[in-house]
């Protein structure tokens, strides 16, 4: 199998060099191996390399008319695929060998050219970038199979939970926008326990299997099908100018009739019951996973009531506005008076069980309502905006106490503490000024606050999270994508992104003793963020075999029950004391 010709640009506007160069290479280029084009100045080189992907070296002279060399090594540096630069000049002083390299010159010649050094230095410079091109494939490979068993259901092939959420979102900002419609529907086969524990794993799969091609054959342009769980389908229908009662009721008995037809597998008949929960896209959320929370509300509403009627969500199956106004009153009550406290979960390095952070959680101990979960009050915050002055309070309060630590321990105090960032705050002016006093006030450098945000929200805006982080970064402050792999990332965002350390979200460490699919997808996380040169986190160790697994995998570090749940401040304490006995 032929390899690819190795191109270079030849950037000189000397044109007795072009002969020179076809004539001392013309073996190689008959060969197919070389292939040479040249420019007169920068701003024509520019033209070509922006115009093509397939350039793998620049040969460039220093003065030239309208961009010259040194210019031109500065604007390489933009350009997003492996390219390396030489510098052939007659100004061959230190002054300039220095500039050339500093800039990002892969190396330096002087003229007049000595064509052994130079072939020597072609030969050696395309080995380099044919190292980098290599592994920026198997990067972009890694990424295109997580994204793949991320997003979609392996055994279908039909876009999974995630693919739907990422489908959602597009349509809600379309109706937001364009004032287009949507519905999601939700579908349950009602027979795939009894199938599963009657005739086993296998034939369940391939009920399952069947039914994903049946409703794969009836979707079109405007349908989009999922499977979101084990015997649990839904199907987005978009682009409506109109939520039409009875054709949405139509269109759902379609998709219902076809689970409920006989399924033939293999010498056994099948038959089953399917029920429909509905969620229309007028419903006052913003965020898709409210609208999946609806539908799937409502199909279990049908399921429980043993009914083959449709069930429409209804905002009447969810608190009143009225018990949600009043937390969010008592919540920002309880910010105000500092009636919260945090708790801190230990992250752990694998290889020697030390702790390198704590993972700061907000608890909240209500006066009357007891204990209120997180998963509550969180999104109470962020929807409200209360979410703010919280997380100020959080990083203000966090970093007040490692100081503490690091006043009684010493070196054997916690490396770091971790906190967790909303989509919110990174958008809040006075967040940095918060970190900078906070910082300042604790007794503490930059090095010592990690930052986490997920994936989601980096997404939202890169451009301006970009800017944030980069600020961040010249504080050295530690940044730490969160729940990875439960969003979306291009390759090109992770490697402009200046992070330190992926953690993998606990749901794809829950049960990956036993589940291929969660296996592959953290083996692949970690292979790519050893490609990137980052650290990698676990959460949601509960089991010896999960730190077996993820040890053998080469993970760094990792947090969990394993190790031990989140503890309040004199727990964490004594922890951290025990380490020194």
């Amino acid at each position: 199998m032929k390899t690819r010709t190795n191109q270079i640009l030849v950037v000189d506007d000397e044109i007795d060099l072009q002969r020179l160069l076809q004539q001392r290479f013309r073996k190689k280029i008959r060969a197919g191996d070389l292939s040479f084009q040249f420019a007169q100045n920068g701003v024509e080189a520019l033209q070509l390399l922006q115009n093509s992907t397939e350039i793998d070296m620049v040969l460039t002279d220093i003065r030239m008319p309208e961009m010259d060399g040194l210019t031109l090594l500065s604007n390489l540096a933009e350009l997003e695929y492996p390219l390396k630069a030489v510098v052939v000049s007659a100004y061959g002083d230190m002054r300039n060998i220095r500039t050339a390299m500093n800039r990002g010159a892969f190396d330096f010649l002087t003229k007049p050219i000595d064509f052994e050094d130079l072939e020597i230095t072609i030969d050696k410079t395309l080995a380099s970038v044919s190292y980098l091109r290599e592994q920026q494939q198997k990067l972009k490979d890694a990424l295109a199979r997580l994204q793949n068993l991320v997003f979609y259901d392996q055994l279908t092939q039909l876009p999974n939970r995630n693919g739907l959420l990422q489908q959602l979102t597009q349509r809600i900002e379309e109706n937001q926008t364009q004032g287009s419609e949507f519905v999601l529907l939700m579908l349950e086969v009602e027979r795939y326990s009894n199938v599963k524990s009657g005739f086993g794993h296998a034939l369940s799969n391939r009920l399952i299997v069947e039914a994903s091609h049946r409703l794969e054959q009836a979707v079109d342009l405007s349908t989009v099908p999922a499977r979101v769980g084990e015997n649990t389908f839904a199907i987005l229908w978009h682009s409506l100018n109109s939520l039409e009662l009875d054709r949405i009721v139509n269109k759902a008995e379609q998709f219902r009739q076809l689970l409920e037809s006989p399924f033939q597998l293999g010498e056994i008949k099948i038959s089953s019951t399917a029920c429909v929960g509905i969620a229309l896209s007028n419903l006052p959320y913003t965020e898709p996973e409210a609208f999946v929370q609806a539908a799937d509300t409502a199909i279990q509403i049908a399921s429980q009531e043993n009914s083959r009627e449709l069930v429409f969500f209804d905002l009447c199956m969810q608190e009143t506005a009225m018990q949600r106004l009043q937390l969010e009153a008592e919540l920002q009550k309880a910010i105000e008076m500092q009636q919260l406290s945090l708790h801190y979960q230990p992250i752990f390095r694998l290889g020697t069980e030390t702790i390198v952070s704590f993972e700061v959680l907000v608890r909240w101990q209500h006066p009357t309502r007891g204990e209120i979960s997180p998963l509550r009050f969180i999104p109470l915050a962020e929807e409200s905006g209360l979410i703010v002055p919280l997380g100020e309070w959080v990083i203000s309060e966090a970093c007040r106490q490692l100081g503490r630590w690091q006043a009684e321990f010493g070196n054997a105090s916690p490396a770091s503490i971790s906190v967790n960032l909303s989509s919110l705050q990174l958008q809040s002016p006075t967040l940095l000024l918060c970190i900078d006093a906070s910082l300042r006030d604790a007794g503490l450098t930059g090095e010592f606050l990690k930052l986490e945000i997920t994936e989601s929200v980096l997404m939202e805006n890169i451009k301006d999270a970009v800017d944030l982080l980069a600020q961040l970064q010249r504080r050295n402050i530690q940044l730490s994508i969160d729940d990875f792999g439960t969003g979306y990332s291009s390759l090109a965002y992770l490697q402009m992104l200046p992070i330190d350390a992926l953690k993998i979200d606990r749901s794809f460490i829950q049960d990956i003793e036993e589940n291929p699919t969660n296996f592959d997808i953290t083996s692949t996380i970690i292979d790519l963020a050893h490609h990137l040169g980052l650290e990698v986190v676990a959460e949601g160790l509960e089991k010896e075999e999960h730190l077996e697994i993820l040890h053998s995998l080469s993970c760094q570090c990792g947090q969990g029950y394993l190790f031990s749940r989140p503890l309040n401040t004199n727990a964490a304490t004594d922890l951290i004391q025990s380490k020194l006995l």
